[in-house]
């Protein structure tokens, strides 16, 4: 039964998903009925810690994706990026969850997921997002990586899907021509591009840094500082946060992976509090070193959330 207070917010898709895994409607390892649990325990407490929940927000930056994004590739070509259940609770939580003075609540979202998921095409549209519809002038977005090829992957897809949306393609400027370099949003005085360590570049204002494949950039020993200076630049921007999307290695974790991957664990554990989102799909501990329990397909959806869809 709903109490008093979780009446006061709507029903929405973020939220929605959250009641789903929760109540065991959906399949997800304990790691992400963690993050839901957490989710619903903060709407009917967060009040005293001067949390917000603003549905509002969480209905605009999921409509962005659905009505103006498109995706990219093969049978996905020109499709309306229609968010999944798990998608919508990751944009909404990043985009819906305030604290008292109006400012944004998660500073750094860690997401892990399994190969063929999304990764990619999720965090250029939160990119997309940030430079021309979150009310931020002179917003700053960047793909980051260690190595300059490894950031335009994830570019080249925010480039794709400006190059198939009508909204976009008409507001947005290319600059670079056929290897398009920078996106520019005229109206606002802001831009997206990939950067790299190897560039050499510093001081970049970050509105928005998005890092794909942590576990690749974390074989990098410039990764942890890299990724310290990006949260340094981050301190005087209250709106200014840093997205983590990844697979989990073959390997044990290393470097500035394993630092973020244990901040994630422990925030998520209820150990530690912190700015951070984190959302694992991970087998549990007991499946990962029992193979018949990971090797059976009923399991796959607790890593492969979009099993049936983008992968089969």
């Amino acid at each position: 039964a709903s109490s008093p207070k979780s009446l006061r917010y709507p029903r929405d898709p973020a939220t929605h998903y959250a009641r789903e895994v929760v109540a065991g409607k959906r399949m997800a390892g304990p790691h992400v009925r963690a993050a839901c649990a957490r989710h619903l325990k903060d709407l009917e407490q967060g009040d005293a810690r001067g949390l917000v929940w603003d549905v509002a927000e969480v209905a605009d930056a999921i409509s962005f994706f659905e009505e103006v994004l498109r995706l990219n590739g093969g049978e996905y070509e020109g499709v309306e990026f229609k968010l999944l259940g798990r998608q919508k609770f990751v944009v909404g939580s990043l985009f819906g969850w305030k604290t008292a003075d109006g400012h944004r609540r998660f500073r750094v979202a860690y997401v892990e997921t399994a190969k063929g998921s999304g990764k990619s095409p999720l965090a250029a549209g939160i990119g997309l997002y940030c430079l021309c519809a979150d009310g931020e002038p002179r917003a700053e977005v960047y793909a980051a990586a260690t190595k300059k090829d490894q950031a335009m992957i994830l570019f080249r897809d925010a480039v794709a899907m400006v190059d198939q949306s009508p909204d976009l393609n008409t507001r947005l400027v290319k600059t670079g021509g056929a290897q398009c370099w920078n996106l520019g949003f005229p109206a606002a005085g802001s831009f997206f591009r990939a950067i790299s360590s190897d560039d050499g570049q510093s001081g970049p204002r970050p509105h928005c840094t998005l890092i794909d494949e942590v576990h690749v950039v974390a074989k990098n020993p410039k990764a942890a500082k890299a990724i310290r200076q990006v949260r340094g630049g981050m301190v005087p921007f209250p709106e200014a946060f840093l997205a983590m999307i990844t697979t989990m290695p073959d390997d044990p974790p290393v470097g500035a992976m394993r630092a973020e991957l244990h901040k994630a664990r422990a925030i998520r554990d209820g150990t530690q509090q912190g700015s951070m989102l984190p959302v694992l799909y991970e087998f549990p501990r007991r499946m990962q070193e029992d193979p018949l329990a990971w090797r059976n397909p009923k399991n796959w959806p607790m890593v492969t959330p979009n099993l049936g869809r983008s992968v089969t």
